[in-house]
């Protein structure tokens, strides 16, 4: 028998084998001496290439070995449902000076005309109330169904709208119209982490939620147009978004699979590594089996194709049960959390600001000096898409690069906290916006009307850059309840921004418009500079809890 000499080994492969090594040895020794706490992940290995993580599996079914292109597909559905779900709650208060006048008509004169801004603030409410219906539901029966279901209940609340012939009917459309379009706040966020590794998410989501603001503006700059085309009948309005919201079912019945995938541990630098539903990463011992418990093993049927397994089948995930009971549970545990309850507060300042903005902006531009029609309001929403624009270069200049920064110079070892320092710009963003709008719109015969459209801008560049990093931040700050702490931010700051909301026109008739918003664009502040003190306890807090 021929003996097979070894191969030849180059001098340059020997360095680099040895290198390799030295690092491998290196980072070893550097985990057994690193606490380990929730939230902090090992992101670069010893030659400081960058980790994927979560650790993907051999299954054509795991989403994070899905294509390139498939994954690009269903981003691009994700942005199509957002678009329509957040010009659609928006889009009402396009048409209120419409609205009053035949509602007073058909009451004879009893409608009374501050009534008509519930149309945009309850459904604002109810937004959050669909998140914290619809996450914990897709913990049963997969992020699929629904999505497939609240676009179905979409279409039909729109030809409510269309065909409502009350105020309380309209009213109550525009309820159910909030509950489908929550899913675009934090279910749809949930899907992007699911196809996601960690150190892209950042890039992700401010693609998601730049894509969806400036895609939804623009159409609110058109859709006046449409209706003033159809004898100015606002249920030309919804009738519109009937359509767009079909056109986005069409597309995730095509696009859409199911992203909910359980993942079974995996062991790295004799870690473990444990993924759960909400695509939160947490590192244990090896030899810790308390934590097999609470592990989904995965149930991947290989006997089937990856076309039915994400296409076709619907059916009760493993423990779905537990996990949906278990979500509501966690709810309240992230409730105490300083670093979640910081970041829902603020979150409510940022929504409770659009919100009140979109109240006011067709009526100011409406009345003198300016003198809008109905079709040219909406073309403040240009300066809102130009804003949103802007927002994924701010948060591709900041988000991704400014924590790979910090987390290179802390040894590789990525800390939550390094996202804070990107709050800022969007916090300063939001704050000029507002303080724009409050002295522009409270003063409007000093100023051009240009200059509400650039306060749009500031304030969307902020609000859009805030929301992204929102959902990096609270993907990573606490693994154990980072799920819970994403649907109750995105809930929590739709029921909260429904208090700021509903009372604001009450606000500005007992001060005036400018000290009004104003003074919200202070209140965001203030809450903004607790991210100072909570950039150096909040590892202490961190600490603690992972006793727990």
């Amino acid at each position: 028998m021929a003996v097979i000499p070894p191969p030849h080994i180059s001098a340059h492969d020997k360095e680099l084998h040895t290198k390799t090594d030295n690092a491998n040895h290196t980072e070893k020794r550097s985990f057994d001496h690193v606490e380990r706490v929730q939230g902090t992940i090992r992101l670069y290995d010893g030659l400081g290439n960058v980790r994927k993580i979560p650790v993907p599996t051999t299954s054509p079914n795991d989403p994070l070995n899905f294509p390139s292109w498939k994954r690009v597909m269903i981003l691009v559905t994700l942005v199509v449902y957002g678009i329509a779900g957040f010009g659609l709650a928006q889009s009402a208060a396009l048409f209120f000076n419409d609205l009053i006048p035949e509602y007073l008509e058909q009451t004879r004169g009893q409608f009374n005309p501050a009534k008509i801004a519930n149309l945009a603030s309850y459904p604002s409410l109810c937004m959050g109330i669909g998140n914290f219906l619809s996450v914990p539901l897709s913990m049963l029966v997969g992020r699929r169904p629904v999505f497939l279901f609240n676009n179905c209940l979409m279409i039909a609340s729109c030809v409510w709208a269309a065909e409502s012939q009350s105020y309380e009917s309209h009213l109550a459309s525009r309820c159910v119209q909030g509950l489908t379009c929550g899913i675009s706040d934090c279910l749809l966020p949930l899907i992007v982490l699911d196809i996601t590794f960690l150190h892209r998410r950042g890039l992700w989501m401010s693609i998601y939620w730049a894509c969806t603001a400036a895609g939804s503006t623009l159409l609110l700059v058109a859709v006046p147009f449409v209706v003033q085309g159809a004898y100015n009948n606002w249920r030309f309005n919804y009738w519109f978004w009937t359509a767009f919201a079909s056109f986005s079912l069409v597309f995730s019945l095509v696009f859409l699979p199911e992203t909910l995938y359980a993942r079974p541990p995996a062991m790295t630098d004799g870690l473990l590594v444990v993924t759960d539903e909400y695509g939160n990463v947490t590192f244990f011992d090896g030899d810790d089996a308390d934590i097999r418990d609470n592990v989904v093993v995965a149930g991947d049927d290989q006997t089937r194709s990856a076309v039915y397994n994400q296409l076709v089948r619907v059916h009760v995930q493993p423990r779905g049960f537990k996990h949906f009971l278990k979500a509501y549970l966690e709810l309240a545990k992230a409730l105490v959390i300083p670093s979640i309850f910081w970041v829902l507060l603020l979150n409510a300042c940022f929504f409770g600001g659009l919100v009140s903005q979109s109240l006011t902006y067709a009526q100011v531009l409406a009345a003198p000096p300016w003198l809008f029609g109905n079709a040219e309001v909406g073309t403040a929403q240009v300066g809102s898409a130009i804003g949103a624009l802007v927002a994924l270069v701010v948060i591709g200049l900041t988000v991704d690069p400014v924590s790979q920064f910090l987390t290179r110079k802390n040894k590789g070892m990525r800390e939550p906290e390094h996202l804070l320092p990107t709050f800022f710009l969007p916090v300063l963003f939001s704050f000029l916006g507002l303080l724009v709008y409050g002295i522009v719109a409270g003063n409007p015969a000093h100023y051009k009307w240009i200059s509400l459209h650039i306060s749009f801008a500031l304030y969307y560049c902020g609000f859009v850059s805030g929301s992204a990093v929102t959902g990096v931040w609270v993907g990573e700050v606490m693994p154990h309840t980072a799920g819970a702490a994403l649907v109750l931010v995105c809930g929590g700051r739709n029921v909260l921004s429904f208090a700021i909301s509903n009372e604001f026109p009450a606000w500005i008739a007992a001060t005036n418009f400018q000290t009004a918003y104003i003074t919200l664009g202070g209140i965001t502040l203030a809450i903004a500079a607790f991210a100072i003190p909570l950039y150096f306890v909040n590892k202490t807090f961190r600490r603690y809890y992972s006793k727990f």
